[in-house]
C-alpha cells in the first residue's frame, strides 16, 4: 500500500510517495520523490485513515454472506438479470419511484419498460425509463463512486425532467423537520463522502458499506431532487459490485423507511439503519439461507 513519507534533512521537508512490496518472497521498499510539498492529487495519501466502528454484526454478515453465495450459484450479477430476475428488477423501479410519489402501477411500469407510452403521465414514465437506463449504465460500469460518476448518473436519472440535472443544488432545502446542508457545503461535503468512501470500502463489510453509502448520501441531500432514489441506486451499486443480490424497498413499507431515516436524523446512530436494511434483505431472500 502506497503512503506519504515526510523526511526532514537540515531543517528543509520533503516528501516521498513509499510502497511497501513483496518481490519473490521478500518485502521490498520503493521511493519515489514528490518534491517540497505534496501534490495535490496525492494528498489523501498523506492522512492517516479513520477508524471505522462496525455496525453490521459477526451472525448478521455470515447471513448475507450465504445469501450470495447461493444467489451467485444460480444468477450471474450483470445485465443477463434483465432475463432471469427481470421481475425483481421492474420492482425495484417501480417501488423506488412510487416512494417519491410516481404514481404509475406495478403493472403499467412494466408495459413502459416494453416500450408502451403513456401520454397522460409523460414525467412519470420518463422516471421509469430514466430508471431503467441507470440500473443499466451501472450494470456496465467498471469503475467505482466518485463525484463524476454521482453527477453523470443523476443526470441519467433526472435527464427531461429537472433542468438542473447533473448539477449539485443551488438552493437550500429541507426534507420533513430536516434541515439539509447549507447549499454551499455540498461541494465540500461530496468530496469527503467519496473520500470516506475509498477508505471504508477498505474496511467494512460490503452490506455495511452499502447500507451506510445510503444513509450518508441522504443526509448531505446533494441534489435539489432526485435523492432518495440515488441514495437507493448507489446502495445497490456497492452490493451488485461486491456479488450481493439487489435489496429492495418496497413502497408499501416506506412509513418504517422514512421512520428509521428519522430516527438517525434525532440520535445520529448508524446502527439501526443498518439493522433495518438488513431485515428488509433477508426476509427478501430467506429462501437462500
Amino acid at each position: 500500500m502506497a503512503y506519504i513519507e515526510k523526511k526532514t534533512i537540515k531543517g528543509k521537508i520533503y516528501y516521498y510517495l513509499t510502497e511497501t512490496k513483496r518481490v519473490k518472497g521478500k518485502f521490498k521498499k520503493t521511493r519515489k520523490y514528490l518534491g517540497t510539498e505534496i501534490p495535490k492529487d496525492l494528498e489523501h495519501l498523506g492522512k492517516k485513515p479513520k477508524r471505522v466502528a462496525r455496525r453490521l454484526t459477526k451472525k448478521e454478515a455470515a447471513a448475507v454472506d450465504q445469501i450470495a453465495k447461493h444467489y451467485l450459484k444460480k444468477y450471474k450479477l450483470d445485465k443477463g438479470l434483465w432475463e432471469t430476475e427481470r421481475d425483481r428488477i421492474v420492482g425495484f423501479i417501480y417501488n423506488t419511484n412510487a416512494i417519491e410519489g410516481n404514481t404509475l402501477t406495478l403493472e403499467e411500469t412494466d408495459e413502459v419498460l416494453k416500450g408502451k407510452k403513456i401520454s397522460k403521465r409523460e414525467r412519470d414514465a420518463r422516471e421509469v425509463e430514466n430508471m431503467k437506463e441507470c440500473i443499466d449504465s451501472l450494470f456496465e460500469y467498471d469503475g467505482d463512486i466518485t463525484e463524476a460518476m454521482i453527477l453523470e448518473l443523476h443526470y441519467t436519472e433526472q435527464k427531461g425532467i429537472m433542468p438542473d440535472a447533473g448539477k449539485y443544488r443551488n438552493v437550500n432545502v429541507r426534507v420533513g423537520k430536516y434541515v439539509c446542508p447549507e447549499w454551499m457545503k455540498v461541494p465540500f461535503l461530496m468530496a469527503e463522502f467519496v473520500e470516506w468512501y475509498s477508505s471504508a470500502r477498505k474496511l467494512l463489510h460490503p452490506f455495511e458499506l452499502a447500507s451506510l453509502v445510503h444513509l450518508k448520501f441522504v443526509k448531505i441531500h446533494p441534489f435539489r431532487d432526485g435523492n432518495g432514489r440515488m441514495a437507493r441506486l448507489l446502495m445497490n451499486f456497492v452490493l451488485l459490485k461486491a456479488g450481493y443480490p439487489l435489496l429492495n424497498i418496497f413502497n408499501d413499507e416506506k412509513t418504517l423507511y422514512y421512520l428509521v431515516l428519522q430516527k438517525y436524523e434525532f440520535d445520529r446512530k448508524e446502527r439501526p439503519f443498518v439493522r433495518y436494511l438488513f431485515e428488509v434483505f433477508i426476509a427478501q431472500y430467506e429462501d437462500y439461507l
